[in-house]
């Protein structure tokens, strides 16, 4: 077994520290919408998916920061119509119906995706600005993943604000 030196031991829990703020976005959004209105949203991790679909459409056309901006307010109103629309008249009902109702929309929204994207993935071409390396100290870290961990940062403590006041 290869000797783990302090930079690759770094560079675990760097990446670890990339997929665990990923793990944080999905779980603040799932903790959030059943803390407010109480319904266990199976939908949830498809909405990101949409989300994402949305961000390479729009990156073709409007760049990587608008479409990294515009696709989440895009996704955002699609989940208002539905909870506006559909949600609501399950609230007053049995739980089950909410939690069946948004295993459904999974399946239609997954379904839609696959008809208009295809049944297979796409790469995400990292954005030129963000290529390269950062070098701190002996450690050199991905520019992108850095930019992974900052914006996910950004969104915790702005939305940490936005629920304290």
């Amino acid at each position: 077994m290869p000797d783990v030196t302090p930079d690759i031991l770094m560079m675990f829990l760097a990446n670890g520290l990339v997929v665990g703020t990923m793990y944080v976005m999905m779980a603040l959004g799932l903790s959030i919408i059943f803390g407010m209105i109480g319904v266990i949203n199976i939908a949830h991790g498809v909405f990101y998916a949409l989300g994402a679909y949305f961000a390479l459409q729009l990156r073709g056309t409007l760049g990587f920061g608008p479409a990294l901006v515009i696709s989440p307010i895009i996704v955002a109103v699609i989940g208002m119509a539905i909870e506006a629309g559909l949600m609501r008249r399950l609230y007053t009902g049995d739980p089950l119906l909410g939690l069946l109702f948004t295993f459904g929309l999974a399946m239609v929204i997954e379904q839609s995706i696959r008809i208009i994207w295809g049944p297979s993935g796409f790469s995400f071409d990292i954005p030129q600005p963000l290529y390269g390396s950062i070098s701190l100290g002996d450690f050199i870290y991905s520019k992108y993943r850095f930019f992974i961990i900052i914006i996910a940062c950004i969104t915790v403590v702005g939305l940490w604000l936005f629920l304290r006041w």
